[in-house]
């Protein structure tokens, strides 16, 4: 059977190059190199993103979970399923269509009359909140934002990243999120004067025991846990959590990376240090510096805030139009907060640009729906470019800076398009 007509993720393409007696002999970065060259070549010209992925990621699985629309498979065990992204079309991503990141397979049950919330550690009177307690204790806050994973775009690294998973854009979604503020919780309880960092840690467990707990830290002295922003958040567009993503509590932390939005959350615990556990010290980082593909990189440093993106959303890659027949096209733009400045599009690609119309957000961190109207005049393929620039200025990459595991791609967005006269 032939390894180049046969639908395959990342993780299957590492594990073949591992089985080969061959490739054996290499270290783990040369045969990353071998499978770059052999099966996944870089792209040249102004092709699509998507003719990096599309050979071996075209036909990934859909599947249905309980609450949700069917949904593209990563993973099944945890469930981690991408939103096709003819979803990705609206102001607001319904929960029935939202993106599930989940890293530890076994997952709470849906005990709301046994579900507790400790703050305790550097604080003066600790605490333990029911969920009735949220929701009658505290000012409720609404908050619209795009949730995104730091691993979303992954699969359009070129080269690819070893091992990853095959994930295009779809691992996003914008909603409105209810719930409370983390500052007026710790407010409760009276911070001690050595507190420096807040811990968040989720109620999910691993099968493996040594497996480290999903916990993620806020630093205090900076006035990020106590930002008005982050919330613990029991409702997503006017709804309980779905159970897929965090019921019945989660963190909600605006314009940061997914790492950091702990689901099932069960404990806040407030530490007079650094927290330095393994999902702050040493998964999601980032080189400080950049790197050369398959480089191991000298310094990191933790994942935060978003950079600008932009996405086409509509119509899909590669789908056929019709010769002198206007068509829109649609997507979505955002960044940590700053706000879209603009978003252009080239139907040459990237030979001219053109400004989008830009439609208003529905609050600081959701996400611009952007629209553009073009007619082809000439039968064939034609490639699509989206580029955003933020308030800040800062405005997409035409490559985004390559990195060990895959985090913040955020290049240019681009798709092809086939004019044909029928």
């Amino acid at each position: 059977m032939s390894m180049m007509n046969t639908p395959i993720n990342r993780r299957d393409l590492w594990q073949w190059l591992l089985s080969s007696t061959a490739l054996k002999l290499l270290p783990p970065m040369a045969a990353g190199a071998v499978l770059t060259n052999s099966l996944m070549r870089p792209r040249h010209g102004n092709a699509s993103v998507y003719d990096v992925v599309q050979q071996h990621y075209e036909h990934r699985p859909m599947i249905t979970v309980e609450g949700k629309k069917p949904l593209i498979k990563i993973t099944s065990r945890p469930h981690n399923l991408e939103t096709p992204l003819h979803h990705l079309i609206h102001p607001i991503t319904t929960n029935d269509v939202f993106f599930v990141r989940s890293r530890l397979a076994l997952m709470p049950t849906d005990d709301t009359e046994a579900y507790r919330l400790s703050i305790h550690g550097s604080v003066e009177r600790p605490l333990e909140l029911t969920l009735h307690d949220l929701k009658t204790r505290f000012e409720p806050i609404d908050i619209t934002g795009v949730a995104q994973c730091a691993g979303n775009s992954m699969a359009f690294f070129n080269p690819p990243v070893f091992p990853g998973w095959n994930l295009t854009h779809g691992f996003m979604g914008c909603a409105t999120w209810t719930g409370v503020r983390v500052r007026d919780v710790l407010e409760k309880t009276g911070l001690k004067a050595n507190a420096q960092d807040a811990v968040f840690k989720g109620a999910d467990r691993p099968i493996i025991d040594k497996t480290p707990l999903v916990e993620k830290s806020f630093r205090l002295p900076i006035d990020q846990t106590l930002n008005e922003d982050l919330l613990i958040a029991y409702a997503m567009n006017g709804r309980p959590l779905p159970h897929w993503n965090g019921y019945p509590v989660r963190l909600v932390a605006p314009g940061w990376y997914g790492t950091y939005w702990v689901k099932w959350l069960e404990s806040i615990a407030v530490i007079p240090k650094a927290f330095d556990g393994f999902w702050m010290s040493n998964a999601y980082r980032f080189p400080s510096h950049p790197v050369t593909p398959y480089e191991h990189p000298r310094k990191t440093v933790p994942i935060t805030r978003y950079n600008v993106k932009s996405v086409i959303t509509s119509p899909q890659n590669n789908e056929r139009i019709t010769l002198g027949k206007p068509i829109e096209i649609t997507g979505v733009a955002f960044d940590a907060g700053s706000g879209i400045q603009a978003v252009s599009i080239s139907v040459d690609g990237g030979k001219s640009w053109h400004p989008a119309k830009l439609h208003p957000p529905d609050g600081q961190y959701a996400w611009n729906i952007w629209t553009f109207i073009t007619t082809p005049k000439k039968p064939g393929k034609f490639t699509v470019m989206s580029r955003a620039t933020s308030t800040n200025g800062e405005t997409q990459p035409t490559q985004a800076l390559w990195n060990p595991g895959g985090y913040k791609y955020n290049a240019i967005d681009s798709i092809d398009l086939i004019t044909t006269s029928i």
